[in-house]
C-alpha cells in the first residue's frame, strides 16, 4: 500500500515522492506476494492536490533541471500505472486535483467517497492539464471532459462516479473494512477484486441527479462541442441566462486565454491519439508553458500574493501563432518510454466503469458490433436488461442508463430512437 504522507500540503506531489513510487510499483508488479496495490492519502478528506506547482515554479526560477525532471518522471509513472498487471486501486477520499490524475485516472479501480473533490484547475494558473488528461478527459461522456478541463469546475462525491471519474462509490465509513478485505485476498484476478469492491458500495438509492442536472448536462454538450473558445462563449451567450451559464462564462473569462486555447486544442488532438502520444504532447507543452509569463503570473497570484490577487493574463492576438508555437515547433526535450512499452487507445479495464453514453447509443442504434440494426435494443427494458446483465448487476448502471435514455432518446411506435 502507498500512503501519500504530506498532509500540510494536501499530499501534493514532489519529485521525491514520484521517485519513491516508481521503483516500488515495479517491484510489486513482479512480486507473487503483492495481490493488490492500493494508493491513498493521509488525512481526512485528502487524497492528493496534484503536483506541487509552487515547488516547480521556484525550481524553474532557479534554473533547477528538476523542474523538467518532475514532469518527465511523473508522465512515465502515469504510463507505468496504465500497464501494471497487478491490480492497482486509488482511494479518492478527498481532494483529487489537477496532476493527481496521473496516479489514479489510468488505473482499473478508482474509488470515490462522499468526500471526493475532483477538479482540473490548470487553466486558472496559466497551465494546461497533463499527466494523461488529454487521453482520459475526452473519453468522458459528451463534452463533460472539455467543460471540466476548461473551467476547472469541481465535481464532488457520487457525481464523480456517475460521470466516469471514479469506477465505484464507497462511503468513507466502509473504507477500512474494504482495505482489510482486499489485504486478505489471495488472488490478483481483476474480476474478483471488482466483485469484492461491489460488496462495499453504497446501497442503491435514487440520486437527485446523475452526475449533473439534466438541463446542465444538455447545455454542456450544446456549448462545449465547438473547437474554439470564442465559439463556446458565443454558445453560452445564446443560452437562457441561468446561474450555471453565468458562472461558466465567468470562469472561462477569468482563466488564461492562452491556457484555454491550448487546452482545447490538445483535448481535440487527444481524441485520436494513444496514451503515450498524449503524454509526449503534454510533456512538450509543459516545457513551453513553464517559460511563459502566464504560468509565473498565475502561480504567483494563486500561491504567493498576499492577499490573493487576480492574475493579469497576456492577450491572445493570433490563434494561428499560438498553434505554431505550441503544436508545430517541438520543445528541446522529448519524452521517451522503455523499449517495447505497451501503448493503448482504450483502457483495457473500462468494463469496470459504468456504461458510457456511446455504449448505450450503440445498443439503441444497432451500431455496436454485437448488435446490427435488426438486433438493436428497442425498448427501455431491453436496454436495462442488457447492461445490467453485462455489468453483472453493478450499482449505478440502472440510474445511468435511465438518465441517458431520458435525455437522448424518444419513443416512436413503441421503439426507442436515438436523438443527437
Amino acid at each position: 500500500m502507498f500512503i501519500l504522507n504530506r498532509p500540510e500540503k494536501l499530499n501534493a506531489l514532489t519529485l521525491g515522492m514520484i521517485r519513491n513510487l516508481g521503483p516500488q510499483l515495479k517491484a510489486w508488479d513482479v512480486s507473487k506476494l503483492a495481490k493488490v496495490i492500493l494508493i491513498k492519502g493521509v488525512g481526512d478528506g485528502r487524497f492528493c492536490a496534484g503536483d506541487d506547482i509552487l515547488d516547480v515554479l521556484l525550481k524553474v526560477r532557479s534554473k533547477d533541471p528538476d523542474s523538467l525532471h518532475h514532469f518527465r518522471e511523473k508522465f512515465r509513472l502515469a504510463h507505468m500505472i496504465s500497464t501494471l498487471r497487478t491490480p492497482y486501486m486509488a482511494i479518492l477520499d478527498g481532494y483529487a486535483l489537477g496532476g493527481a490524475l496521473g496516479i489514479f485516472a489510468h488505473s482499473p479501480f478508482r474509488i470515490a467517497t462522499e468526500r471526493t473533490i475532483f477538479s482540473m484547475p490548470e487553466t486558472s494558473i496559466g497551465l494546461c492539464p497533463s499527466s494523461g488528461a488529454t487521453f482520459f478527459m475526452p473519453k468522458l461522456d459528451g463534452e463533460i471532459g472539455t467543460y471540466l478541463a476548461l473551467t476547472g469546475s469541481r465535481l464532488t462525491g457520487v457525481d464523480t462516479f456517475y460521470t466516469g471519474i471514479a469506477t465505484h462509490y464507497v462511503p468513507s465509513s466502509r473504507l477500512t473494512a474494504l482495505e482489510d478485505r482486499l489485504i486478505d485476498l489471495e488472488t490478483s484476478d481483476h474480476e474478483i477484486i471488482h466483485r469484492v469492491i461491489e460488496e462495499f458500495v453504497e446501497p442503491a438509492a435514487q440520486p437527485r441527479h446523475v452526475g449533473f442536472p439534466q438541463d446542465v448536462r444538455q447545455a454542456i454538450d450544446r456549448c462545449f462541442k465547438y473547437d474554439t473558445v470564442q465559439d463556446i462563449l458565443a454558445a453560452l451567450d445564446r443560452e437562457k441566462s441561468t446561474t450555471w451559464v453565468r458562472e461558466t462564462r465567468q470562469k472561462l473569462l477569468s482563466n488564461s486565454p492562452t491556457s484555454l486555447h491550448v487546452t482545447l486544442r490538445s483535448l481535440r488532438k487527444g481524441q485520436a491519439m494513444t496514451l503515450c502520444e498524449c503524454l509526449r504532447m503534454e510533456f512538450d507543452l509543459m516545457q513551453k508553458f513553464m517559460v511563459t509569463r502566464d504560468f509565473h503570473t498565475g502561480v504567483d497570484a494563486a500561491f504567493l500574493a498576499k492577499p490573493r490577487s487576480k492574475p493579469r493574463w497576456e492577450n491572445v492576438t493570433s490563434h494561428t501563432d499560438l498553434d505554431a508555437l505550441y503544436f508545430e515547433r517541438p520543445s528541446p526535450n522529448a519524452l521517451d518510454f522503455p523499449q517495447r512499452s505497451h501503448d493503448m487507445r482504450q483502457y483495457p479495464y473500462r468494463r469496470f466503469n459504468l456504461p458510457s453514453e456511446q455504449d448505450i447509443a450503440e445498443a439503441v442504434t444497432g451500431q455496436g458490433s454485437e448488435f446490427g440494426f435488426e438486433n438493436r435494443l428497442k425498448t427501455t427494458q431491453e436496454v436495462l436488461d442488457w447492461f445490467m446483465q453485462g455489468h453483472k448487476g453493478k450499482r449505478g448502471v440502472r440510474e445511468k442508463v435511465l438518465d441517458v435514455l431520458e435525455r437522448k432518446t424518444k419513443t416512436v411506435e413503441d421503439q426507442l430512437e436515438w436523438e443527437e
